[in-house]
Formats: structure tokens, C-alpha cells, sequence
């Protein structure tokens, strides 16, 4: 398996790997020190247009809405995208606690979006940027 990890996965990757000992595993981004910024950088460097949502400032390219999101990312969602953040608030609405993405951290309390404190999460985006280790991926590949 090839997985797209970046360095800032390693983590990630160990433990795919302790999951899935009987799989042989590559990780070429790791492999190379590659970033998440650098492989940006090496897409638009390459005249690629990056996907909407890292153009707008998101950390992932994930669907508007995605119920995988962090705090940060519906805070985003909210500002960004009202009707689709109204949309799934509306469907928590009708499911009630069991369908909240989130915890109130002093309290361990499931909340939902509408109780979502706008300024809660992270909010930094991964802006392309080519490193040494970029470079050298580019000239490699070149």
C-alpha cells in the first residue's frame, strides 16, 4: 500500500503499520521529509490549481460540511458556507445529542453546531511553501 502521509504524519503512519503489520507499506512523502506545505507548493509549482477549499484558507480539501471537521473547520463552515453549516445543524436538530460532532470540554457534554463557540479550534491553514526537501522531491521527479 502507498499512503500520502506527510511528515507531519509519522504518528499516523505507526500506527496504520501496528494495525496492518501483514501489509507492506510505502510512504514516499515521509520517505522524502515532504510536508503537507511542500506538496502544495509542488502542485502549484507544477501550474496545478489547488483544490477550492485550500484556496479559501482550509487545512484539508474535504466536502463543504464534512462531519470529519474540527472545530476550526465549522467556525469556517459557519462564516464561509451558512447554508450548508444551517443544513446540518438542522438535521443535530432533529437527532438530537447523539449527532453532535463535538464536547464541551469542562464538562464532557455533547454540543451541538448552534452551541459551537465561534471561536473555538484551529484556525491555521497549511500555505504552500517549498522547503529543501520540496526542492529536491522536484528535482528528482523533474
Amino acid at each position: 500500500m502507498v499512503l500520502g502521509y506527510t511528515v507531519e504524519e509519522g504518528g499516523r503512519l505507526d500506527d496504520f503499520i501496528d494495525a496492518n503489520n501483514s501489509r507492506r507499506v510505502l510512504a514516499p512523502l515521509i520517505e522524502r521529509g515532504l510536508s503537507k506545505a511542500d506538496c502544495l507548493a509542488i502542485v502549484e509549482r507544477a501550474g496545478i490549481e489547488l483544490p477550492l477549499m485550500y484556496r479559501l484558507g482550509y487545512g484539508n480539501a474535504n466536502c463543504i460540511g464534512c462531519c470529519k471537521g474540527g472545530e476550526g473547520y465549522w467556525n469556517k463552515i459557519r462564516v464561509d458556507f451558512p447554508p450548508s453549516f444551517e443544513a446540518v445543524a438542522q438535521i443535530q436538530d432533529a437527532l438530537g445529542p447523539g449527532s453532535y460532532f463535538f464536547r464541551d470540554r469542562a464538562t464532557g457534554e455533547r454540543i451541538s453546531l448552534r452551541a459551537l463557540d465561534p471561536e473555538a479550534g484551529r484556525h491555521d491553514a497549511a500555505a504552500p511553501e517549498c522547503s529543501f526537501f520540496c526542492e529536491l522531491a522536484e528535482k528528482e521527479f523533474a
